[in-house]
């Protein structure tokens, strides 16, 4: 049997409501993705135009896929290469698409920044990788540095990653906060001191009918979302490191983890819902699964 489609065109302004609804209840810190730039894009496809800007979306996740985020990136260049000629400052308030924009901060399709914790005989930095998947996610790595030269520090103390290291923390943070830590362990001179990794999806919603194939929460999540005004928002977060008191589990929809030596693994899933559908979610997930609505 063939698969529904994995993608969906933008058809109408519900999805965007609803989730800038449920980013501003998450209230979601620094270890997930950045929300401001998420809810800035939505706001901006939410704007008014004789020409409206059509966004494919994943089914799935319910949020931009890559290939439109991709575009979006490749407009905005066009537009902040046009002002900057022009010399004209964009202001993101402004009603003109182009102008508005060329001023916002985009979610990133992929970007890493690294910089100095500590600086001695081992030097301590601290990683963030962030990108787009099929949900958004943001890596937050503590390593120490006892040799090599994965990590360049210059005379200014800015620090950056070697070509080949970029490769490789691209193939650590393609899955769990565990597999990034079992890739970068494996550097030679690098010692892996804690990792977090924060997740910004899956968002269900009712105002888009359901893909046949999804993964089990994505199915989980759906039983609930009854109609096009009930719409649910997944975050999960993953945190690896000796100072974890002990190993949790408190999300019913992921498995175990292999122990880590000498760490402890803490992952947890919120969720955040309009208020129809929370009493449901709450029995759907169980006690330990903090659910919030509107």
């Amino acid at each position: 049997m063939a698969s529904a489609p994995s993608t969906l065109p933008e058809e109408n302004g519900a999805w965007r409501t609803q989730l800038m609804g449920l980013l501003d209840i998450a209230r979601l810190g620094s270890q997930f993705p950045d929300s401001v730039k998420w809810r800035s894009l939505l706001e901006l496809l939410g704007r008014e135009s004789r020409r409206p800007l059509v966004v494919e979306r994943s089914a799935l996740s319910g949020l931009p896929t890559l290939k439109a985020l991709v575009k979006l990136h490749r407009l905005q260049f066009v537009a902040r290469e046009f002002f900057e000629t022009h010399r004209k400052q964009p202001v993101k308030e402004s009603r003109a698409f182009s102008m508005a924009l060329a001023a916002l901060e985009l979610p990133p399709v992929s970007q890493t920044h690294v910089r100095l914790m500590t600086r001695g005989k081992v030097n301590r930095f601290s990683l963030l990788h962030e990108r787009l998947e099929a949900c958004a996610v943001r890596f937050t790595i503590v390593m120490d540095q006892r040799s090599g030269s994965n990590i360049v520090l210059g005379k200014d103390q800015l620090a950056r990653c070697s070509e080949s290291f970029a490769k490789t923390v691209l193939r650590a943070c393609d899955d769990s906060a565990t597999a990034a830590h079992r890739v970068l362990e494996a550097v030679p001179g690098l010692e892996v001191v804690e990792v977090l990794r924060g997740q910004l999806g899956p968002f269900v919603s009712g105002s888009w009918p359901a893909p046949k194939e999804v993964p089990v929460d994505v199915r989980a999540l759906r039983e609930v979302v009854k109609d096009a005004t009930s719409a649910v928002l997944s975050v999960q977060l993953e945190r690896l490191s000796a100072d974890v008191a002990r190993t949790s589990l408190l999300d019913p929809w992921v498995g175990e983890e292999p122990p880590v030596k000498g760490k402890q693994l803490a992952r947890e899933r919120r969720l955040f819902c309009t208020p129809e559908v929370e009493k449901a979610l709450k029995e759907r997930a169980g006690k330990t699964v903090l659910v919030r609505s509107f």
